[in-house]
């Protein structure tokens, strides 16, 4: 191996590890459907039946493959793959049959958040990309460009559906969404 390329190695694993589109730490909690329990309820709950990830209309749900047998079968959410929409009829919340969903209304969704990494962005360089915020499902509810002209995610009317995620052009992603219980503080792209 060249010198050149063994140098740069560290570099690029810092960036793969730095911030993982899909959970790859098996202690970490993956993003849930919406109406989700908290995570141990959930786990405790869901019944693995599938009925949520078949109702989803935009095939956002994929079965968590795990090595812990509590979490292997459950439902998850990869926004780098497939985002939740957000869709009227709520399906996947109606379609479970042992409660580890409820039904919530649309604007109390919360299946994580998203944080926006401005050094990726291409807003920080004076591109004029809104892709985020334009295909964001809330909009301004969620998403909006600070005084200095950033992308900021509200924190109080993010839903963490992963849409933002979905569509960033960047490599790595500019926004990326954390489980709830993963977010960092407002900082770091989000706002209160």
């Amino acid at each position: 191996m060249s010198r050149s390329v063994r140098d740069r190695l560290p570099l690029a694993a810092g960036l793969l590890l730095r911030r993982p589109s899909a959970p790859t730490n098996a202690a970490a909690p993956p993003l849930r459907p919406p109406g989700a329990l908290p995570e141990a309820e959930f786990v405790a709950t869901c019944e693995r039946s599938g009925h949520c990830v078949a109702a989803c209309p935009v095939q956002a749900l994929v079965a968590l493959r795990s090595a812990d047998p509590r979490r292997d079968g459950t439902p998850q959410l990869i926004p780098s793959q497939r985002a939740c929409v957000l869709c009227d009829d709520l399906s996947c919340m109606k379609a479970c049959p042992s409660g580890a969903l409820s039904l919530v209304p649309r604007a109390a969704i919360r299946i994580g958040l998203a944080v926006v990494h401005h050094d990726d962005c291409r807003r920080s360089v004076g591109e004029p990309c809104r892709e985020c915020i334009d295909r964001c499902p809330l909009q301004a509810e969620a998403i909006s460009l600070d005084a200095q002209g950033r992308v900021a995610v509200r924190a109080d009317g993010c839903t963490g559906c992963g849409v933002c995620e979905l569509y960033c052009p960047t490599a790595p992603r500019a926004i990326t969404v954390l489980p709830l219980a993963q977010r960092p503080a407002p900082d770091h792209g989000s706002s209160p």
